[in-house]
């Protein structure tokens, strides 16, 4: 009996760890040849190489929807990352690319599509970014988040998985816990804000506040308040321990606090696809919005919060209850179709 040959498959994303996340979902549930192409310094890297993947970079060039001229010095950017990606995919041989969006996976999903190599988008967010615009008509199969994105593309190829995850909750508990958390990169301004509530919520809370590289500076000193570096693979732990969740908008964070039933206080990058993301989970009483620099409607609901457990657990309920089930065998079973 032959032997099954293993099937490579390339996996594009970084610059931030939300089109990250949902790939390394399913490198833990599909046995493949995986390797990661992401940018040279975003933080994919190091989570990466943790989860035993190995990893290339490539040059990374972003197109700005307002004038900027480093939008010309990136266009030069993106057609020499047009031609790395010609040569690793000639190199590497994959059998399909996979990508949750960011501006890294365009060039890539070009050169794949030139080879013949089929692409597959994954659509996290509500609205649509523009680098997942421009590789959608490239791609063999977009799979997306929730039913309400479905209508965003061509509905012939596009499917609904949810977003993959492995997250799953556990009874964890040593004493009341938030966390707070900008994202992968930190985040200056959401950090600066919250600078004078965290002081409050330490008095009864186990405050656990994760920072970027570049945003150490704005750790607290404070008891019952513990700062630490934005590391992925104890993240999950943290967020497990939580009563409170306070964070971006970023819907890899979202999925994983829906899979542990976690109550989320949403604060989106102002001006940014997030806002759409946090109005639609409000929408759904799934989670509370609050507008960066709303002193007093953040001072308001963080009392509702800490005061009313049924409230925190209602609002957990319904994250959960609001996302697709069984989103990465769903998303297993969108490449195992294509490679059949």
């Amino acid at each position: 009996m032959a032997i099954q040959k293993s099937k490579k498959i390339i996996l594009v994303g970084g610059g931030t760890m939300g089109s990250v996340s949902p790939l390394l979902a399913i490198t833990k549930n599909y046995p493949a040849d995986y390797l990661f192409i992401g940018t040279k310094f975003g933080p994919e890297k190091s989570v990466v190489e943790v989860a035993g993947l190995k990893f290339q970079a490539i040059i990374s060039g972003k197109l700005r929807r307002y004038w900027s001229f480093k939008n010309f010095v990136d266009i030069f950017k993106i057609k020499f990352a047009f031609w790395q990606s010609i040569f690793l995919l000639l190199r590497e041989k994959p059998d399909i690319v996979l990508t949750a969006g960011s501006f890294v996976a365009v060039p890539v999903a070009y050169a794949a599509w030139m080879l013949r190599i089929p692409v597959v988008i994954h659509q996290q967010d509500i609205q649509v970014g523009l680098a997942n615009k421009l590789m959608a008509p490239v791609a063999k199969k977009i799979t997306v988040t929730f039913e309400v994105s479905k209508n965003l593309f061509n509905t012939k190829k596009t499917t609904l998985t949810g977003n993959p995850t492995n997250v799953s909750a556990q009874t964890q508990k040593d004493q009341p816990t938030i966390v707070i958390t900008g994202g992968g990169l930190g985040a200056r301004g959401f950090n600066r804000f919250l600078s004078e509530f965290i002081p409050k919520l330490a008095r009864d809370y186990r405050v656990h506040h994760i920072l970027g590289e570049n945003n150490w500076d704005q750790a607290l000193e404070l008891e019952n308040y513990q700062a630490h570096k934005f590391i992925k693979q104890g993240m999950i732990d943290l967020l497990n321990q939580a009563d409170i969740i306070v964070s971006r908008a970023g819907l890899s964070l979202i999925t994983e606090a829906a899979a542990l039933k976690k109550a989320l206080v949403l604060i989106p990058i102002p001006d940014s696809h997030q806002e759409k993301n946090a109005e639609f989970f409000a929408k759904h009483n799934a989670a509370i919005m609050v507008r960066q620099d709303s002193r007093q409607i953040m001072a308001r609901y963080l009392d509702k919060l800490t005061s009313h457990p049924r409230l925190r657990q209602g609002l957990g309920e319904n994250l959960y209850n609001l996302f697709p089930k069984n989103s990465v065998d769903n998303y297993v079973k969108v490449i195992e179709d294509i490679l059949r």
